[in-house]
């Protein structure tokens, strides 16, 4: 007899088949046996395995304890607000080797070096790598994608920008992460912080025949020869940044809306704060730029321009501008791919605005007209501006703000009007002219000073969050320090590979990657290889400076852990810092 309602611990075994009949939910299921021990250990096991297979084909969690991809992605680092302007950055800290010089400097206050008013005295001094002052932040915890690097597609396999994650050719266990800028079958060449390649195809044999020989025993001998130089100079091509790579590869300059409050102020000998102002009397009245808001006010029909001034437009980082000790500043070099970006609110009156980068002597002007027209204009080695392009956008509105967005990057120049590309320059009308770079490949103000102005005719406007941005600038600097040998040969003072006049060959059997870090001057990477780790060595044909594909990781493509928010400077930084986790693009 059934007792009805009565809860039972386990089901009744059902008899014989006749037991299982009957429709819907209320029909009997054999219950599950216990887990037993060795069930419960095979599951374990099981775990374990799916989890070490899903490391080493799937993903892979990798921390970086260095700032050479900076600001990207960060190293072991500190965060400081600039005493001066109030701007918060992140800085590198060194690790202290025992021992060095560098261990005893590291229990003095040292400075950073703001990297948007450029101030590193007082206030910016005040900091100290001792532990029990500051506790260093880590640096971002990464995933990285691995499966995709295993095939040789050229929709899945390593691309161009992408941010890798390798093991160093030099002793073949350490894991470096850079980003991926020359692909097999290329010859590459880094000039004036740009990148170009030619296919291999196209390269005549001669040079391909100097590129494949190791380096010759004059460390100040290229590979190629000033003739062979030139021929190649023929063919290279720029290569472009991806629209996502360069969202992340745009450094900052100057941000308005942190302005120096003492612009007259001096530190060390050195402080050149940027600022707005105009040149003449007419334009400083018309302008103010005394507060993070700048107004324009016409009292004509004239233009009056707004420049900006004080520190050029160089590749200097604050990430890794610490200064043990005393005061060091690097020779940065000036860049020339810049971007000016705004909110504009337009007043009353009719008119226009017009926005001007120049690079070398390149100089560029876009002009917004009250009703919508736009024209982008050039003048090179003079004074005469033609006309490239002409666009509509809807009119300017009294007090209805527009995004403006100006960039010369990569030889292409563009205007954007609230997200929206409106005027740009294709290949005909700007390119860069390979063989005057050529000539002065290191440090030459002619093809690669910026500078930046902003005028306004007849229209009252306000523009807020005035922005300025540089590009990454890879350099072409020389092997340094000690010599090191190779057999009879030394490195010293011999051009860094893929640098101005001295191009690598990328070979595509093994395939052959280049690779730099974004904080170019401080990155020993691809350019300054010259150790080999023995696996490497024992191919032969091992091309210093290279990453085999074969030691290729894979792809980082996620920040999952950040270094964290802390309560005070002493305590650890526990508090995830969310707005920082993101994808690696």
């Amino acid at each position: 007899m059934k007792a009805e309602g009565k809860t039972l611990d386990r089901p009744t075994q059902p008899s014989n088949a006749a037991d299982y009949a009957g429709a819907g939910e209320g029909r009997f299921a054999e219950a599950p046996r216990p887990d037993t021990l060795r069930d419960t250990v095979e599951s374990i096991v099981v775990a374990f395995i799916m989890a070490f297979v899903f490391r080493a084909f799937v993903v892979e969690a990798f921390i970086i304890p260095t700032g050479s991809i900076a600001p990207s992605l960060y190293g072991q680092h500190g965060q400081h607000r600039c005493a001066m302007c109030q701007y918060s950055f992140a800085y590198g800290i060194r690790e202290a080797i025992p021992g060095t010089p560098q261990q005893a400097t590291l229990s003095r206050p040292f400075s950073v070096r703001c990297p948007n008013c450029s101030w590193d005295g007082e206030g910016n001094r005040d900091l100290n790598l001792g532990h029990d002052r500051v506790v260093p932040n880590s640096g971002d915890r990464i995933l990285v994608l691995k499966w995709p690097y295993d095939f040789s597609s050229d929709l899945l396999g390593p691309q161009r920008w992408d941010v890798v994650v390798f093991k160093d050719p030099q002793d073949g266990e350490t894991n470096f992460i850079k980003r991926l800028i020359g692909r097999p079958g290329e010859v590459l060449e880094i000039i004036n912080g740009d990148i170009y390649t030619a296919p291999v195809s196209s390269v005549p044999q001669d040079i391909v025949e100097a590129l494949s020989q190791p380096p010759p025993d004059s460390p100040t001998q290229r590979r190629i020869s000033e003739s062979q130089s030139g021929r190649l100079a023929k063919i290279l091509k720029i290569q472009r940044k991806t629209k996502i790579a360069q969202s992340l590869l745009w450094m900052l300059h100057y941000d308005h809306d942190y302005p120096p409050r003492n612009m007259k102020a001096r530190s060390g000998g050195y402080y050149d704060p940027p600022y707005w102002e105009g040149t003449t009397e007419a334009d400083k009245k018309a302008w103010d730029a005394s507060s993070p808001v700048v107004r324009f006010q016409p009292s004509d029909h004239e233009p009056h321009w707004l420049w900006l001034k004080g520190k050029p437009i160089q590749d200097s980082y604050g990430y890794n501008s610490v200064n043990y000790g005393k005061v060091q500043h690097d020779r940065a070099r000036d860049v020339g791919d810049v971007r000016l970006k705004f909110l504009l609110v337009p007043g009353a009156g009719q008119g226009e605005v017009c926005v001007l980068l120049s690079k070398g002597r390149d100089r560029f002007r876009a002009w917004l007209q009250s009703d919508g027209h736009v024209r982008l204009e050039r003048a090179s080695k003079g004074s005469v501006w033609a006309n490239l392009r002409e666009a509509m956008t809807p009119p300017l509105e009294i007090g209805k703000p527009l995004d403006v967005e100006m960039e010369n990057v990569d030889y292409r120049v563009s205007l954007r009007i609230n997200g929206e590309e409106v005027a740009w320059t294709d290949d005909d009308q700007y390119q860069p002219d390979i063989k005057s770079l050529l000539r002065a490949p290191y440090q030459d103000g002619r093809y690669t000073r910026a500078q930046v102005g902003i005028a306004c005719v007849g229209i009252s406007a306000e523009l807020h969050h005035l922005q300025v941005h540089r590009d990454v600038f890879y350099r072409s600097d020389f092997h340094l320090g000690s010599p090191l040998r190779r057999g009879d040969r030394s490195f010293r003072n011999y051009p860094g590979w893929a640098t101005a006049t001295n191009p690598i060959l990328l070979r595509t059997d093994p395939p052959d990657y280049f690779c730099c870090g974004d904080n170019s001057p401080q990155s020993k990477d691809g350019r300054l290889w010259v150790d080999v780790c023995p696996m490497l060595r024992e191919r032969h044909n091992y091309q210093y400076g290279t990453v085999p594909g074969d030691q290729l990781i894979g792809r980082a493509f996620f920040v999952y852990w950040p270094s964290g928010l802390r309560f005070s400077k002493e305590s650890p930084a526990i508090i995830p810092n969310v707005g920082r986790m993101r994808m690696i693009r």
